[in-house]
Order: C-alpha cells, then sequence, then structure tokens
C-alpha cells in the first residue's frame, strides 16, 4: 500500500485573551484560536474579541465545517 501524505492536524482552542480578566464569560475577553499540528501558524487565525458564548459558537461551526469537509471527500483506495 502507498502511504497517503498527511496534512497538518487542525483543532480549535478558546481561551481568555492575554492580559484579560475573563472572569465575566459575557465581556469581549475571549479568543478562538485556529491550530496546525498545535500551534497557531498564523496570526490571522485568531479571532478575539468575543463573549465566551460566541467563542464557542464560532468554534463549533469552524468544528462542524471541517467535519463536514472530512465526509466529503473520503480517502481514496488505490487498487
Amino acid at each position: 500500500m502507498e502511504e497517503q501524505e498527511k496534512g497538518p492536524e487542525i483543532s480549535y482552542q478558546i481561551r481568555v485573551k492575554p492580559g484579560r480578566a475573563g472572569s465575566d464569560p459575557n465581556a469581549p475577553d475571549w479568543e478562538v484560536l485556529e491550530l496546525e499540528d498545535g500551534q497557531v501558524m498564523n496570526t490571522s487565525d485568531i479571532y478575539d474579541n468575543l463573549t465566551e458564548a460566541e467563542a464557542h459558537q464560532i468554534a463549533g461551526m469552524w468544528r462542524q465545517k471541517k467535519a463536514e469537509a472530512e465526509a466529503e471527500s473520503p480517502s481514496e483506495a488505490v487498487n
């Protein structure tokens, strides 16, 4: 069998923006990061100034889109 080239593992992290308290879930202290193999590769992949609920909503949408994309493009079998 041939080994397929594997792309980076994409994941999403919700965190309190550095320097913010994060004690009020309704304050815009939260951010969502897109990680490639556990690292931020591009600062444009950080969405900040969100409430905690907004951050969870955005991360959830991104995870759903990722799952849909993976389901639509199954790995091609070589016969």
